[in-house]
């Protein structure tokens, strides 16, 4: 979250020592983008694909791996729509996203051995966030959300829950096509 402040913060003493010089940015029907990025402490590629001057479509791949005393994987899969509320080259954004996300543990236990525990997250978030553009076909963007979690235990050995106001926040590095 500190980091996700900070960016915000550096990205407004940017716009104001630009001053009026603002460069032409890529937020036009049609443009295509590829993201690189950390969302919710993993690692996400994504597209999006402007369908008008200020709505875009996104897609995205993520993957989170850490290892301790257990191991733990993630993939998720996101689809959303972004609705941005300026053109100029601090443009800001809300949108939703879907996502599912599975997530499997390995818990070596030198007395029992080995178990595997997994589950499955379906999610629906609302975000918003600050996309800056440092060239007409580069920028970064951070935004934060909440949303609405449907957590299902696939092994069967826990409850499946459903969470109101989960958090997610993230920061990315964006590409545009020419």
């Amino acid at each position: 979250m500190k980091f996700v402040q900070i960016f915000f913060a550096a990205m407004l003493a940017g716009l104001a020592t630009a001053g009026t010089a603002m460069a032409e940015n890529s937020l036009k029907s049609g443009a295509k983008g590829l993201s690189f990025g950390i969302v919710d402490s993993g690692i996400e590629v994504s597209g999006r694909l402007f369908v008008s001057n200020d709505v875009a479509v996104l897609a995205g791949l993520g993957l989170d791996h850490k290892t301790n005393d257990e191991t733990t994987t993630d993939y998720s899969l996101s689809a959303g729509v972004r609705k941005y509320l300026g053109k100029a080259d601090l443009a800001p954004f809300v949108g939703v996203n879907a996502r599912f996300n599975r997530r499997e543990v390995i818990i070596a236990a030198p007395v029992v051995g080995t178990s595997v525990e997994s589950e499955r997250t379906f999610g629906l978030d609302a975000d918003f966030g600050l996309e800056y553009f440092f060239a007409k076909q580069v920028s970064a963007e951070a935004q934060v959300g909440v949303g609405l979690s449907s957590i299902h235990n696939v092994d069967g050995s826990g409850a499946n829950v459903t969470e109101l106001g989960t958090f997610s926040s993230g920061v990315k590095v964006n590409f545009y096509l020419p």
